[in-house]
Parts: structure tokens; C-alpha cells; sequence
């Protein structure tokens, strides 16, 4: 009886080691299969599940998922939470000037279409470095427009 009940324990142990073995594996390695399987879904416009995909990376580590995670809230409707992102984003230094240029106009596309044409402005003008922030300034100022009317 002793017999059985030590190996019964040494198979639960040995399933208890296996268990914490692949539970370290998948969260040292789970970032990276997100981060492609999110960038594969962001490419192929499946915004919905690059978004359930980047939301569960570390933001910390990977901080060059913002602004696909951003834009793919934007797609789907969903400017709040894109400004939930674009927010720390937009304060934290770290990013390049390119990126930072990007963040900062996807932040006032995702105020105006928030409907806080004020604050969209604000960050349109800020990035007015970017390509696009002109021509979406013409975009804010026609939708200003037409809300006055």
C-alpha cells in the first residue's frame, strides 16, 4: 500500500513539474506568439483579433505595438480605447520622433472621432510634421463646420 501511494504522489509531483515547466515556457514565450499571430491579424485587416491578441503583450516591452493596437480600435469603432493607449503613449518620451509623429496624430484622429473636435485639433497641429495632418485638419475643419450648421 505504501508502494502504491509513493508512486501515485511521484506521478501527481511529476505532473506538478510539468505543469510549471509549460506554464513558464508559454508566459516567456506567450508574448512572442501574440506579438506575431497580432501583427499577422493587424496585416491581414482581422482588427478584431489583433486586438485581442496585442492586448494581453507587456506594453513595456513592446512598446511598437501601440499604434497598430490604436489604429485597430480606430477600425473597429472604438476611438476610447485607442485613446486609452495613445494617451501614455503620447506622454512617454522613449519613442522616436517618426513614431511619436504618428502617435500624436492617430491621437487627434481618435479625439475627432471621439467627437472632441477640440482636442483633436490640439493634437493636429501638433503633428503637423506628419504627412496626413494637413489634409485632416481640411477633414476637422469641414466636420466643424457641418456641426455648427
Amino acid at each position: 500500500m505504501k508502494k502504491i501511494a509513493s508512486i501515485i504522489i511521484g506521478i501527481i509531483a511529476a505532473l506538478g513539474i510539468i505543469a510549471i515547466a509549460k506554464n513558464n515556457y508559454v508566459f516567456s514565450f506567450g508574448d512572442s506568439e501574440r506579438l506575431d499571430k497580432g501583427w499577422k491579424a493587424y496585416e491581414h485587416k482581422e482588427y478584431n483579433f489583433a486586438i485581442t491578441q496585442f492586448v494581453t503583450v507587456d506594453l513595456k516591452e513592446h512598446p511598437e505595438i501601440v499604434l497598430p493596437l490604436a489604429d485597430s480600435y480606430l477600425e473597429v469603432g472604438e476611438p476610447y480605447n485607442a485613446i486609452r493607449y495613445l494617451e501614455p503613449a503620447y506622454k512617454n518620451k522613449s519613442y522616436s520622433t517618426d513614431d511619436h509623429t504618428k502617435i500624436i496624430n492617430l491621437l487627434g484622429i481618435a479625439y475627432i472621432e471621439d467627437k472632441d473636435y477640440k482636442r483633436g485639433r490640439f493634437f493636429m497641429e501638433e503633428s503637423r510634421n506628419n504627412p496626413y495632418s494637413e489634409r485632416n485638419l481640411k477633414i476637422l475643419d469641414s466636420l466643424e463646420r457641418n456641426q455648427n450648421k
